[in-house]
């Protein structure tokens, strides 16, 4: 789920509940994330793509093209659900 503007409600939910799984909100841009849950295993995950960062935490330029950020997709345990209003997709394998 990348929400195309997110009101002030919606990006702080989606910062809380992705915070509360541990996951950094600080890579996770709320524009072009394929934010998702998906079952793997009989586990939970939320998938999405984050930016690379350096090892002082710079986001990278994409080295296929460099007008852009770095970004990789990314995996973490669902442990806490989002808010039912939030229509965080959920994919069923």
């Amino acid at each position: 789920m990348a929400l195309a503007r997110p009101t002030e409600e919606e990006r702080l939910a989606l910062c809380e509940w992705m915070t509360a799984n541990g996951i950094d909100i600080h890579t996770v841009p709320l524009y072009d994330s394929d934010l998702r849950i998906t079952e793997q295993d009989g586990h939970r995950l939320i998938r999405y793509t984050e930016y690379v960062l350096s090892d002082d935490g710079q986001k990278q330029v994409d080295p296929q093209d460099e007008s852009k950020a770095w970004m990789r997709e990314s995996s973490a345990h669902c442990i806490v659900d989002p808010p039912a209003w939030l229509n965080v997709p959920k994919v069923r394998p």
